[in-house]
Parts: C-alpha cells; sequence; structure tokens
C-alpha cells in the first residue's frame, strides 16, 4: 500500500473492505470499513474486538485439516481462518492446503491479529451496498472486485454484482481524494498503471485513478 497517495484526510473510507490494506496501513485515523458482503463485516467485527486471549487460542493447523471438525471456536473467527487455508479464493474454504502449510499462514496472522489487538476499536464498520454510503469529504480507497476476472483464468466472486459504469460515475462525484485500484484488464476509468503485483499463479499490473 505504501505506493498508492498517502491520505490527505483523516477520515478514510475503504469502500469495499476486503483486507482493508489501506486502512491498516494509517490504522490511527479514523477509518470506516464497509463491504456488502457481510461475511467480510462480520470478521472485521471480530478482528476490531479481540482480545489477547482469544487469539491465543486460534489453533494452528496443518495440511489437510478440517475447519468443520473445529467446533469451538467462534463462529466469525471461523470464517476468518477459512479465508486463510487457501490462496486467493472469494469465501471461506475448509481444508488446509499445501500452500498455506508451508507459508506458515496461521503463525504470520497471528502475529499480525497480535499487533493490531485493541488499535482498531475506533473504526466504524458497515455492511452497505456502496451507493448508500454517504457522500462525505474524505479519503476514499475504491478497491472493488475485479471487473475481469475472468480475463485471468479466475472464477467471478459470487457476491459480484456491480455495474461498473455505474461505479465510475460514482467515483468521479466523491468529495475529497479519491483512489481506485483496478487491473489493466479494466477500462471503466481512465486507468494509469502503477505496480506490477505477482500472485502465485498470475502476474498482472495493478492500475490506479485519481480524481486530482
Amino acid at each position: 500500500m505504501s505506493y498508492y497517495q498517502p491520505p490527505r484526510y483523516d477520515q478514510i473510507i475503504e469502500v469495499f473492505a476486503g483486507s482493508a490494506r489501506y486502512g491498516l496501513k494509517y490504522y490511527d485515523k479514523q477509518v470506516w470499513i464497509n463491504d456488502s458482503y457481510k461475511v467480510i463485516t462480520d470478521i472485521w467485527e471480530w478482528i476490531i474486538n479481540v482480545e489477547k486471549k482469544d487469539i491465543d487460542k486460534i489453533p494452528i493447523l496443518n495440511r489437510g485439516d478440517d475447519l468443520r471438525l473445529i467446533t469451538d471456536i467462534d463462529p466469525k473467527l471461523k470464517m476468518l481462518l477459512g479465508f486463510i487455508v487457501s490462496s486467493g479464493v472469494e469465501k471461506p474454504r475448509n481444508i488446509v492446503t499445501q500452500w498455506c502449510d508451508e507459508k506458515q499462514e496461521f503463525k504470520r496472522h497471528i502475529k499480525r491479529l497480535t499487533e493490531y489487538c485493541g488499535k482498531l476499536k475506533h473504526w466504524k464498520i458497515t455492511n452497505l451496498d456502496y451507493r448508500e454510503l454517504p457522500n462525505i469529504e474524505a479519503t476514499w480507497m475504491i478497491d472493488p472486485p475485479y471487473e475481469e476476472i475472468n480475463a485471468m483464468g479466475k472464477h467471478p466472486y459470487v457476491h459480484n454484482k456491480i455495474n461498473y459504469q455505474e461505479l465510475a460515475e460514482w467515483c468521479k462525484t466523491r468529495k475529497g481524494q479519491v483512489i481506485v485500484c483496478e487491473n489493466s484488464y479494466a477500462k471503466w476509468l481512465p486507468f494509469k498503471p502503477l505496480k506490477e503485483m505477482r500472485g502465485q499463479k498470475y502476474t498482472t499490473t495493478e492500475v490506479v485513478w485519481y480524481n486530482d
């Protein structure tokens, strides 16, 4: 996230929260995270309110372990673990993959949760359609599900029903500083190349649009 413009406003709004990487980089500001996918906002509610004793109870799972067999943890934590068990998934999975095991993803996420524990309680969470958000002066980080996911050989997000031309006009009308992220397949705004992103299977180019 260091290659995007830093926020010029104390209020940051992440419209499609996902992993909220921009908000986490500037976590001490007034961060508002929103996502229409309730699984995401439920997970963030758990993260924001987590206590150290809860983090200490997170199990370290191994390749082939099945989350469905774990019954004594918070359902919201189980959803978070469901995203950790595999790479780049659009919804929680159940089986720990070789990738997760080799990358020691559970230990990495526990470290991150410990780092931010108790520091995000001032954050605001909403589970809204992006069009319901009020148009206030803020730094708007808009990182929607990519428009052309199929062009990269992946399946579309099941909860992605975005009209991108409508989203483009909405982005242009936001007050304050607007940062819109996509990849190089996208044409719904006049994006400019920003950074090459190397994933597990694919290399793509991250592009950005700024309203200034």
